[in-house]
């Protein structure tokens, strides 16, 4: 478990210094961009008002040059032009040193802000780096923390099964540390990477840099929701679940669960059909917590299913109520019909997820009186299925 612990580590510490390293050069290519950009409007405003003088003074000239021609010179007059043209050559040179004084002084104030601006994101980027990484470091050392009285409680432990059983409970009582101490660190990376996102200037490389803060946010609400299952599980565990249940009818919490997946099944690229009673269906039951049932078993089959497959969602007017979830994937071994519903298990090549969704439903679905289960072979899809009492008339 050390050796499986230490390369998650260290893949994590591989994806977490490429995703800095393509956050910098992202971040350098936009400032480029933006600066080189910022240059040439300057430089063309000076080229036009450089343009602007040198007409002006042509002018000038051209006027200064028809009124002299319009009367014979003579010495004095001639005089007296020479030293007027000399003292206005004189002149704009003062003009145009002090024109090249007042834009070096401008380009060295301009390098000095764009300098500061530089250091000022830089240090930005190091302090929100330096909590993340402390945070990190902190999360591991309670995790070592933890293995290590893990190893100590079975090093203590006399026989097979007691082994066995404390290691059933150590496990439980680990994931219930990990899952609450990696709300605090997760929680502060959503709140940086939708930061991040709404700081981003216009320019290139600020479309790039928003769909990567969205892509965090995105993995950190999947992380969220394993952590909310662990605990979820945790909770189940340890107390017997009891529901506040209503009557109502089972159609609508079918349809709000099919509105839930429909993103899921446009991404997965399948079709989902839901067949529904045309009459009420009556039931007495938690709504959020069959909406959890419905939403878990109907995921998890489009999860499942291959590009182009179906998912049938249907309910049986009956005594008790039977709803059915089938899909067209790989199927599920008959040995394994059991053993899904199981905490932390999981069957095949399973998309995400840390085995913990049908032990929910299944803990949900007896705290009602009814019972859940699947028909399944390998390379036939699957079906699964759970019942509710009926509603009393």
């Amino acid at each position: 478990m050390r050796k499986r612990l230490r390369r998650e580590r260290t893949r994590t510490d591989k994806s977490l210094t490429a995703e800095r390293s393509a956050t910098d050069q992202s971040m350098s290519r936009r400032g480029e961009g933006t600066l080189r950009t910022a240059d040439i409007a300057r430089r063309k405003i000076r080229e036009e008002a450089d343009r602007t003088l040198l007409t002006g003074r042509k002018a000038a000239d051209a006027a200064r040059a028809r009124r002299s021609s319009r009367k014979p010179p003579s010495r004095e007059l001639e005089t007296e032009r020479r030293l007027a043209a000399e003292s206005l050559r004189r002149e704009r040179q003062r003009a145009d040193r002090s024109l090249a004084r007042q834009r070096r002084h401008t380009d060295s104030a301009l390098r000095e802000e764009r300098r500061q601006r530089h250091e000022t994101e830089k240090s930005l980027f190091a302090r929100e780096r330096g909590r993340t990484d402390r945070d990190l470091g902190e999360e591991r050392i309670r995790t070592d923390q933890a293995f290590r009285l893990a190893e100590r409680r079975m090093s203590q432990a006399a026989t097979a099964r007691e082994k066995a059983a404390a290691a059933v409970v150590l496990r439980d009582e680990f994931l219930a540390i990990i899952s609450h101490d990696l709300r605090t660190p997760l929680n502060v990376i959503a709140i940086n990477a939708a930061r991040l996102g709404r700081l981003a200037p216009a320019g290139e490389g600020a479309e790039q840099l928003r769909k990567m803060c969205l892509q965090i946010e995105e993995a950190v609400k999947r992380i969220a929701r394993m952590v909310e299952e662990l605990l979820e599980a945790e909770r189940m565990a340890l107390a017997k679940l009891r529901l506040p249940t209503k009557p109502g009818d089972l159609r609508d919490v079918a349809r709000e669960a099919v509105d839930m997946v429909a993103p899921l099944v446009s991404a997965q690229g399948v079709s989902l059909e839901a067949t529904l009673p045309e009459e009420p269906v009556e039931a007495s039951f938690d709504r959020d917590r069959m909406l959890q049932v419905f939403s878990n078993l109907l995921g998890n089959a489009v999860k499942f299913t291959p590009k182009g497959g179906q998912v049938r969602l249907g309910i049986e007017q009956s005594d008790p109520l039977r709803v059915t979830v089938s899909d067209t994937g790989p199927g599920i071994p008959a040995d394994q019909h059991d053993r899904v519903f199981k905490r932390f298990t999981q069957v095949g090549a399973a998309p995400g997820g840390v085995g913990l969704g049908l032990y929910i439903a299944r803990r949900i679905v007896e705290a009602h009186g009814g019972e859940i289960g699947v028909n399944s072979r390998p390379g036939g899809g699957c079906t699964f299925f759970f019942t509710l009492p009926a509603a009393e008339h």
